[in-house]
């Protein structure tokens, strides 16, 4: 699924600290956040998220997607930026 403002409370987050950033990165950013179910964004990814999806949107002709299905594998997910 999507991540918007409207579905955020079907994601789940290791804190309110990595709510809010990724709250702002799908209010104030052009990234595209994909999330899987039973996947807990902590606030590590959220940070890492939110400043790669500030970066992108910085650049011209850039954008920032990124799945949420790696996370499992203790690893960060694919990023597009192109």
């Amino acid at each position: 699924m999507k991540i918007t403002r409207d579905n955020l409370d079907e994601v789940m987050f290791e804190n309110h600290d990595a709510r809010l950033l990724i709250e702002d990165v799908v209010s104030h950013t052009s990234a595209n956040l994909y999330y899987y179910h039973d996947i807990e964004i902590t606030v590590e990814k959220a940070l890492d998220i939110w400043y790669k999806a500030q970066a992108a949107d910085e650049e011209a002709h850039s954008f920032y997607s990124v799945s949420f299905l790696d996370f499992g594998k203790d690893r960060m997910p694919e990023m597009l930026c192109s």
